[in-house]
């Protein structure tokens, strides 16, 4: 027999550490701060011990799937659950005493574990919690037996189902053969072949009527019957008692042989059908019932739904504006760079230094005789004067240009920030009751309840 400890004996070990009591008024001061420092103490102790038994849980289990490790380590999840629960309550106690805060509400919690090792479901509550799971799973064994009973019924009828599909997606198929073979285009085809093939051999053995006589007859022979087989076309398509008809009719009469037995089949399946379905809508209501984390669980479900696209675009809104601001960054250099003191002037006294260095060379070569040089540098040199005030515009035109960026870039970033507000004022509340719903899930499914109330003496 092993002497593991058991879930239970944990929970036991919680109720042990006497936390609740912290919350009491009437407690001396040194006394709850010592029971804090001691629950500290032992929740630190716990919580190493009940992440080991997770972990040696799944060993134990041999669990491959991540199904199977869930529902090897579901209790002791629960229980890490409600531990960081109670570490949450110590925690606030703690801050409340230090800054002198009201202390908060006392709570009680679930003094057994239980649930269901095969499904991996597992609870914290108390002994009524207890009696109606297992007025629960009573039910659920006996619908379990009856969707037992009815497996063979039901693989029945899914074999009949396939059979019906088969042999109704055949006929479909075959029926689409002979509409195509009875639409007039289908003869003036064969007429048309025949009547190549028969004019095809008429020329041959016309060709070959004096060279080779037994091909021309050959040839002959074939454009006879071609000629001949043209009317047999003409009356086999008109009749319709043909070999794909026969086999069409043949197959439509097993579909309605398997749709007989379908429907007989059914008919007896259907009392134990509906009776199931009746019975796993009692057994989900029950479950609902019994169980608020389920609803809160769904009531989370249906605002995280609501308030995903409005956070994926609030994502989107934050990525845009990060790269429209780097571009603004970028800009605002560019145009602190060009309005320095002196940076027009810097470039102006370039191209007068371009104009005076190329006179000057200019007026080498003239001096030492090389005239066809000297004309080059000379109208290098004009060139560089028409440049001055090209260059002047081309600074103008450039800071305005910088200028128009810069406004474009920051009335798009005004629409993103105006619209990101617009949807943070809607995504806020969203996001306010998912924390709240989570809090209220994990206390719920941690068993947390309100004290119940002392009964007053007589």
């Amino acid at each position: 027999m092993s002497n593991l400890p058991t879930p239970q004996d944990y929970l036991d070990d919680l109720h042990a550490i006497g936390i609740t009591r912290l919350f009491l008024p009437h407690i001396d001061p040194r006394d709850r701060a010592a029971g804090i420092r001691r629950a500290r103490q032992e929740l630190g102790r716990l919580r190493g011990e009940l992440s080991l038994q997770r972990d040696n849980a799944v060993e134990r289990s041999d669990a491959r799937s991540s199904e199977a490790v869930r529902r090897a380590t579901a209790p002791y999840s629960l229980l890490l659950l409600l531990h960081e629960q109670l570490v949450e309550e110590v925690g606030d106690l703690e801050r409340s005493l230090s800054t002198g805060k009201p202390m908060p509400y006392s709570f009680d919690f679930g003094r057994y574990i239980f649930g269901d090792e095969s499904s991996g479901d597992w609870f914290i509550g108390g002994q009524s919690e207890i009696d109606e799971w297992g007025r629960i799973q009573q039910f659920k064994s006996r619908l379990d037996a009856l969707r037992e009973q009815s497996q063979p019924a039901r693989e029945q009828l899914s074999g009949v189902r396939s059979e019906l599909e088969a042999l109704t997606a055949e006929h479909e198929k075959r029926q689409q053969k002979i509409e195509r073979r009875q639409q007039p285009g289908t003869i003036r085809l064969q007429i048309a072949l025949l009547v190549l093939a028969g004019a095809a051999s008429g020329i041959i053995g016309w060709q070959f009527w004096n060279a080779d006589r037994g091909l021309s007859t050959v040839a002959w022979g074939l454009c006879a019957a071609c000629a001949l087989l043209i009317p047999i076309a003409i009356l086999n398509w008109r009749n319709p008692r043909t070999r794909k008809l026969s086999q069409q009719r043949k197959l439509e009469r097993q579909i309605q042989q398997v749709r007989a037995q379908g429907t007989h089949q059914r008919q007896s399946y259907q009392p134990l059908d509906l009776q199931i379905k009746a019975l796993e809508v009692h057994y989900n209501r029950m479950l609902d019932g019994w169980e608020s984390a389920r609803l809160i669980k769904k009531r989370l479900d249906g605002f995280i739904e609501e308030a995903q696209p409005l956070r994926d675009r609030v994502d989107t809104i934050r990525s845009e504006l990060e790269i429209q601001r780097q571009q603004r960054e970028k800009l605002l250099k560019k145009q602190e760079k060009r309005q320095k003191r002196g940076a027009f002037a810097r470039r102006m006294l370039l191209h007068i230094m371009l104009v005076l260095a190329s006179g000057a060379v200019g007026f080498y070569f003239d001096y030492t005789g090389e005239a066809d040089y000297a004309a080059v540098m000379y109208g290098l040199s004009a060139f560089c004067i028409l440049l001055v005030p090209l260059a002047y515009i081309d600074w103008k035109n450039r800071n305005g240009k910088l200028e128009s960026n810069l406004r474009q870039l920051e009335t798009r970033m005004l629409q993103l920030q105006t619209e990101g507000k617009q949807i943070m004022k809607r995504y806020h509340p969203l996001e306010l009751q998912i924390k709240t719903l989570i809090a209220q899930y994990k206390r719920t499914r941690a068993g947390i309840t309100a004290p119940t109330e002392s009964r007053q003496p007589d």
